[in-house]
């Protein structure tokens, strides 16, 4: 019982801090297109081994981005909605529950946050072997528990051997 307990406990301690141990600093600056709609663009958004769009996606591994944001709600809870666009087709992208849980991924802060509050957010994409080699337009929208985008952003992106 208590080595359950103990790993009930080092869990999620191990889990936040994946997010602040990521060393971004050298990633490149890449240029979004805002979303459609009145939902807000990022301040900024650093993907790694990106230098220019359309970034290269390689199969089997996983695309690491930051974006940062200026929260502008009191959140609770924060979750990214992803959308590919490929081959004329538009589907959601479902996420590991793990990434999915975005308030675990804030670098050097924890939900809840507040309004005015300058936040960044890393999150993890897999990219699964099994992906087609093809173009595709991906749309990621950060939303607190009520659905309210606290940042939206649109990339280019090639899924590469």
């Amino acid at each position: 019982m208590f080595k359950f307990l103990i790993l009930v406990a080092l869990v999620p301690a191990v889990m936040l801090q994946n997010a602040d141990n990521i060393n971004y600093d050298d990633w490149d600056v890449v240029p979004f297109r805002p979303c459609a709609g009145a939902r807000p663009p990022p301040a900024s958004l650093r993907i790694e081994n990106c230098p220019q769009m359309p970034c290269q996606l390689r199969r089997g591994t996983s695309a690491m981005m930051v974006m940062d944001y200026t929260s502008l709600t009191d959140a609770t809870a924060l979750r990214p909605i992803v959308t590919a666009t490929a081959l004329g087709i538009t589907a959601p992208y479902e996420l590991p529950a793990d990434v999915a849980a975005a308030c675990n991924w804030l670098v050097g802060a924890r939900c809840p946050t507040s309004t005015g509050e300058d936040l960044t957010w890393h999150m993890t994409m897999p990219i699964t072997p099994i992906y087609p080699l093809v173009s595709v337009t991906i749309e990621i929208d950060l939303q607190d528990q009520s659905g309210q985008t606290q940042g939206c952003f649109v990339v280019d992106a090639r899924v590469v051997a």
